[in-house]
């Protein structure tokens, strides 16, 4: 599997809507280009997942680093995204 690291994760409510948004950043520890890396992120109230996405990145060089947003749609930041208290950021698979 690819040697990938996420940073500066950040989990904020969307600016245009009322939806969470996760930001974050992503380095390619390797020296291999990827056209496509599918990032999956948990997210959990308590012990509770609450939404469970994936989601592709496209065009991450070999040793570069790239950020990446996700809006969550299913996730009212006003109802939920205060309480939001761990979340997982994986890598699911590279090409």
């Amino acid at each position: 599997m690819p040697n990938f690291n996420y940073y500066h994760i950040e989990i904020k409510k969307s600016e245009n809507t009322k939806e969470v948004v996760v930001k974050g950043e992503v380095i390619n520890n390797t020296d291999k280009n990827y056209s496509t890396v599918a990032v999956r992120i948990i997210l959990y109230m308590k012990n509770i997942s609450v939404a469970n996405v994936v989601f592709t990145i496209n065009g991450l060089s070999a040793g570069a680093t790239k950020p990446f947003e996700k809006t969550i749609e299913e996730l009212d930041y006003a109802q939920v995204g205060k309480s939001i208290s761990r979340y997982d950021v994986y890598t699911e698979t590279a090409f």
